[in-house]
């Protein structure tokens, strides 16, 4: 299929690519700067770095990277999460563990991919790598201590699984020949992503006791917006509820989640601390992985049980 109609068939109208000279490297060091500074907060204050990509596969790792471009202390511990799409959200609970048990206070969190340089004609089918866009997403989670402002988000619980019956629907691995061998069953793919996030929502909204009517967002991973639609219609919830990411930026891997995430953040920081409302998170990875959790605003008081 041409690459313009299976853009068009899934709703992506552009995808979004990194300039010449723009890397994970690049793109992650300016999303956790600007994550700094919204969370006032100094480089020489971070105690973790987690980074997750699915498309950087160099070493010294990004997390290790991202250390030495920040310029923080040597002390400062690394460390790269993988689970591609769902990637975020395992950095995200890894974050939460460091800080709910005493051994860091600040852990900046950041996702970076560029599928433009990967994801190529002649590497892979045109069709496949056409759906994938780059960027980046960064958060700065503080422990409660520290953590003083009052428009401050408030994590929940994370919940996991790994419906194993759908591991081959996606597979990609390198080949002899140096391009990448894409195994991509995207009806079956398209029914589980379906079928697990509205579980993995419904789960979230059991565990926090929080309605999904009464949710702000659900920053959700976008393999494309068709499939937001259809997830909207499951969870009978109104599709103006999940941030436009996969239609003007396309899938964007591990950050995908993060940006959905940060739409939402920013469009609450533009509300009346009393008006806004929880964030529902969910995702997906090959495997099939799938995970999902929770904030909570500061100014209600509903956070995780």
């Amino acid at each position: 299929m041409p690459i313009g109609k299976l853009r068009s068939r899934a709703g992506i109208e552009s995808v979004s690519y990194a300039a010449e000279g723009e890397t994970e490297l690049t793109l992650g060091a300016e999303a956790m700067q600007q994550a700094l500074r919204v969370a006032e907060c100094q480089a020489n204050e971070i105690d973790w770095i987690i980074a997750s990509s699915e498309t950087h596969v160099a070493y010294p790792s990004l997390a290790a990277q991202l250390h030495k471009r920040a310029n923080v202390r040597e002390k400062c511990g690394v460390l790269d999460a993988g689970g591609a799409c769902l990637g975020l959200l395992n950095a995200l609970a890894v974050a939460q563990s460091f800080l709910d048990s005493g051994r860091a206070r600040n852990v900046a969190v950041v996702t970076a991919d560029v599928h433009s340089r990967t994801l190529v004609p002649g590497r892979v089918a045109g069709e496949f790598g056409g759906l994938f866009g780059d960027g980046a997403s960064a958060f700065v989670l503080r422990s409660a201590g520290e953590a003083e402002k009052s428009d401050a988000y408030y994590l929940g619980r994370f919940l996991f699984g790994c419906a194993n019956q759908y591991a081959e629907a996606i597979c990609v691995a390198g080949n002899e020949n140096g391009g990448l061998a894409v195994r991509f069953d995207g009806e079956a793919l398209s029914r589980a992503a379906i079928t697990r996030m509205e579980r993995m929502l419904t789960e979230v909204e059991k565990e926090s006791g929080i309605c999904r009517q009464k949710v702000g967002a659900f920053a959700t991973h976008q393999p494309n917006p068709r499939l937001v639609r259809l997830l909207a219609k499951q969870c009978n919830v109104p599709v103006g509820v999940f941030p436009e990411v996969a239609r003007k930026s396309g899938n964007l891997g591990s950050s995908t989640c993060g940006v959905a995430l940060q739409v939402a953040l920013d469009a609450a920081a533009k509300m009346p601390i009393s008006a806004r409302k929880p964030i529902f998170l969910a995702s997906l990875g090959p495997g099939l992985l799938y995970g999902g959790g929770w904030l909570t605003p500061g100014a209600v008081d509903n956070a995780a049980p």
